[in-house]
């Protein structure tokens, strides 16, 4: 298990900005990446209802299951490495327990889960990234339900830096800064 506090910043694009800021910032770099997103919450949302959010990721020929907590106006990730073959069979059961360190971290959150968490949504995202001196960029190109979006990310190793980094490439390219909800969010969202 791996905790690690997440600093990052979002915005939501156009197609035309996404395509914009992908030919400055990525003419030179792979193709994107793919990842599966899906998302678990009880029947009742209680993760929800406590701003956390509990995924399994499937990424190239690797897995995870993450839980987000709030911190500070940002998020704290517990990451747990799952087979393909594991997060291939949470998946298709489309229910299960929470595992015991994700229960434990919960628990110390103040949420008590006693029932299992069931598949709410599903997002597919296509993913760019540019590593930065203490930061990231990231341009992803996620699909759910019937929507397609387009969101630029900055994570970083402290506010002040994500913030300057993140607010100068709106600046620069003249991109006006909207208030963006979470990827489970706008899933969420789409299927209710």
């Amino acid at each position: 298990m791996k905790q690690e506090v997440e600093i990052e910043f979002k915005n939501l694009l156009t197609e035309k900005e996404f395509n914009r800021l992908k030919s400055i910032y990525f003419s030179h770099s792979p193709l994107p990446f793919t990842q599966d997103n899906y998302y678990f919450d009880t029947k009742d949302n209680i993760l929800r209802s406590a701003s956390c959010a509990l995924r399994i990721r499937i990424k190239n020929e690797s897995a995870e299951m993450t839980l987000k907590t709030p911190f500070q106006g940002h998020h704290t990730e517990t990451n747990l490495d799952l087979t393909l073959e594991q997060a291939n069979n949470l998946i298709e059961k489309g229910h299960f327990s929470v595992p015991e360190d994700i229960f434990n971290v919960l628990k110390e959150e103040g949420v008590l889960i006693t029932s299992d968490v069931f598949k709410i949504a599903h997002l597919k995202t296509e993913r760019l990234e540019l590593e930065k001196p203490h930061s990231l960029i990231v341009l992803d190109k996620s699909f759910y339900s019937d929507k397609v979006d387009f969101e630029l990310e900055v994570e970083a190793d402290s506010k002040s830096r994500g913030e300057k980094l993140f607010n100068s490439i709106l600046k620069e390219h003249d991109i006006t800064r909207k208030a963006t909800e979470t990827k489970i969010a706008r899933a969420y969202k789409a299927i209710h």
